[in-house]
């Protein structure tokens, strides 16, 4: 990556080129789009909760052991994803996500049998996670290289409108978690399981997708797989954005599913329907924003936006180690899910204006595999070793201080603040 200094001339902006107008659906698909999106999340947003609370609430884990099992729904990605990219370039997205669909909430009515006969163990809610991490490797990248497809001439705004949504219906899904505390964790699974399956109305109702792969080339082989890392690799937009998105993994996702849940119980003295509210006020946060952007259009300098999304959100965890009281953690992280929705936003959209329509699900896949494989790989177990060693509290302030430490370095050595 190009180096600044201060003795050298200011290296020119860098440009971000607009996608050339290739959908083959247009918007009027973008609502049924939408709609199967938002099944989807709202059942992500159930899961987060449910999930959480069966390891710390119904299992007790100790600390370590949350770290792991919060990982073994991220390791997938790292294995899964890149591939996924290749199958949702070559398939019929439409299809794979009706598939996919099914498929979780089959994984999600044998987590109900297990929790309904009490035979629920560690090592079952393992395999689960490690299950239901695997489909969600291979919705990802579907999912992303589908909205190109339907979003119409102003891709920034389909992309907000998407995060709006994903957001939104994470928020509702963890709110709807949180009814456990008063019907039962069995009732709640079966309804995480009804949705999944509810999904599969709006995702009909799309015209199917021409595939976009080389016929002669139909056998899955690494140097597909390896093509949308060569793409992010070789670009001086995409790989600083990935390194970032990566950093984010690593140092803000781990506290989240990890010490959250621990302050919750430990600290706090809360139940799952604490959880369930402090798990939603991010996605709170981040709905507010992405309106926020859909109001105000267009952000001209993307890589100086995510870089004071990461100050703030480094600000916001440092905010909840002081030992805020729950309404005032609430806040703090309602506060960081605004700076999230802004390097969202931001990020998705200079990967979907890079990327080409031949390689694009392997491309949005990278953006992904940093994401969700820094998390699992190294994320949720590192947060997990700190607040055994140092506690929930500091380990907040040593990851959001780690992430300042990050943006420092950016500065100084890519040209990501002149990004456009």
């Amino acid at each position: 990556m190009p180096s600044a200094s201060s003795s050298a001339p200011s290296p020119p902006p860098v440009e971000v080129s607009s996608r050339s107008s290739e959908s083959s659906r247009g918007a009027s698909s973008y609502p049924w789009f939408i709609a199967g999106v938002a099944t989807w999340f709202t059942a992500i947003g159930m899961q987060n909760v449910l999930f959480s609370w069966l390891v710390v609430g119904e299992l007790h884990a100790k600390a370590e052991w949350v770290g792991i099992a919060q990982s073994a729904t991220m390791l997938p990605s790292v294995l899964l994803i890149l591939v996924g990219g290749v199958l949702a370039d070559r398939h019929d997205r439409r299809s794979l996500l009706i598939g996919l669909h099914l498929i979780a909430a089959l994984f999600s009515a044998a987590l109900v049998l297990l929790v309904a006969s009490d035979q629920l163990t560690l090592a079952f809610l393992l395999i689960y996670a490690v299950a239901a991490g695997s489909v969600q490797a291979f919705v990802m990248p579907a999912r992303d290289a589908l909205l190109s497809e339907v979003a119409g001439p102003n891709l920034m705004r389909a992309v907000t409108g998407l995060t709006l949504v994903q957001w939104g219906t994470q928020a509702v899904g963890a709110l709807v978690a949180g009814s456990a505390r008063w019907i039962g964790t069995v009732p709640a699974l079966c309804l995480h399981c009804l949705i999944l399956l509810l999904g599969v109305v709006p995702l009909r109702r799309l015209a199917p997708a021409p595939t976009v792969h080389n016929a002669a080339r139909p056998r899955l082989n690494l140097t597909d797989i390896a093509a949308g890392v060569r793409e992010v690799v070789h670009s001086p937009v995409l790989l600083p954005v990935f390194l970032l998105v990566t950093s984010v993994g690593i140092l803000f996702i781990g506290p989240f599913m990890v010490a959250f849940p621990i302050l919750v119980r430990d600290y706090y003295g809360g139940d799952i329907g604490q959880l369930a509210l402090l798990n939603m006020m991010f996605p709170v946060g981040t709905i507010l924003g992405s309106a926020g952007l859909l109001w105000y259009g267009q952000i001209q300098r993307k890589g100086a936006a995510q870089l004071l999304a990461l100050v703030f959100g480094a600000f916001c965890l440092g905010a909840v180690s002081f030992g805020l009281p729950l309404w005032g953690t609430m806040t703090a992280v309602g506060a960081w899910g605004l700076g999230a929705a802004v390097f969202t936003n931001t990020g998705r959209t200079i990967f979907q204006e890079q990327a080409p329509p031949s390689h694009r699900a392997r491309v949005l896949s990278v953006y992904m595999f940093g994401f969700m494989g820094a998390s699992g790989l190294i994320g949720a177990p590192l947060a997990g070793v700190l607040v055994e060693r140092v506690g929930p509290l500091a380990t907040c302030a040593t990851e959001g201080g780690a992430m300042l430490a990050v943006v420092m370095c950016t500065l100084l050595f890519t040209n990501v603040s002149k990004m456009e």
